[in-house]
């Protein structure tokens, strides 16, 4: 599936230790910088425009998340995109609610008019917003319901649309390039209890991808790091009998010990 092993990728990442420029929501912004930090990279949270550009330049990766947006947010999200293509630095993009309303639907979509992305992770109903559908959605989360071949043929199409790596995240993971396409299940369903699950995993995208890995591999890794992660985070809440608090800690817990793993540990995934 990949020219490297999942393995190989992680310790690609562990000795390059990139840092990512995270234009991430108010919301999870803590979560994604620990997690970063727990994977072996580090995060820097610039989010003002006469910064952004800047900020790019020094880090090795951006992520564009445009949840909690103003138009403050969309413009240092062009100006970190427009340096980073300068650069040929990977951009990943997070649509998170790009349906929820017709502000956040013509700022992405002005967005994505002007830079190039290398990964785009969202949900189904992020993704047919992004193709152009017509999609319900209540709040921001994914309320679309999809067969499994559906959900390989939004990803395909949605990465053909803006050539590039599409991580459309679930209970299975799709990820799809526009010619090859994968879906990868495990984990634990508790991820999706924790608010700004998909916020982590995109950082992990771009985490791998500023590591010199490809938008496929680096989505490939991403996923499979973070349902890994995932599982052993559920067993260490069954095993101390605990509840979501303790699944959110052991989470963090996991992917620190996951980066540092023989190669063994990925065989539960």
């Amino acid at each position: 599936m990949m020219r490297r092993s999942y393995f190989e990728c992680v310790q690609r990442m562990r000795q390059r230790q990139p840092q990512v420029h995270c234009l991430t929501n108010a919301v999870t912004m803590n979560d994604v910088a620990n997690i970063l930090l727990a994977a072996g990279g580090s995060a820097i949270m610039g989010q003002h425009p006469a910064e952004a550009a800047e900020i790019t330049a020094a880090s090795q990766a951006t992520m564009l998340n445009i949840g909690t947006p103003d138009e403050n947010k969309f413009a240092a999200c062009a100006a970190a995109g427009r340096e980073a293509n300068r650069l040929g630095h990977p951009v990943v993009l997070d649509p998170v609610g790009v349906g929820v309303s017709g502000f956040r639907r013509g700022q992405t979509e002005a967005l994505l008019r002007e830079i190039s992305v290398d990964i785009i992770r969202c949900n189904p109903a992020e993704a047919y917003t992004l193709l152009g559908f017509r999609v319900a959605q209540d709040g921001v989360e994914s309320g679309v319901a999809v067969t499994e071949e559906q959900r390989r043929d939004v990803a395909a199409a949605l990465a053909k649309a803006y050539g590039c790596t599409v991580l459309l995240s679930g209970k299975i993971d799709t990820i799809s390039d526009g010619t090859r396409t994968v879906q990868l299940g495990g984990g634990d369903d508790r991820i999706a209890r924790i608010t700004g699950g998909g916020c982590m995993l995109s950082a992990l995208c771009a985490l791998f991808g500023g590591a010199g890995l490809s938008g496929w591999e680096a989505a490939c890794t991403a996923s499979r790091f973070w349902k890994t992660s995932a599982w052993y985070a559920g067993v260490e809440t069954d095993r101390r009998q605990e509840g979501l608090g303790q699944f959110h800690v052991s989470l963090i817990d996991a992917v620190y010990w996951l980066r540092g793993s023989e190669e063994e540990g990925w065989n539960q995934v």
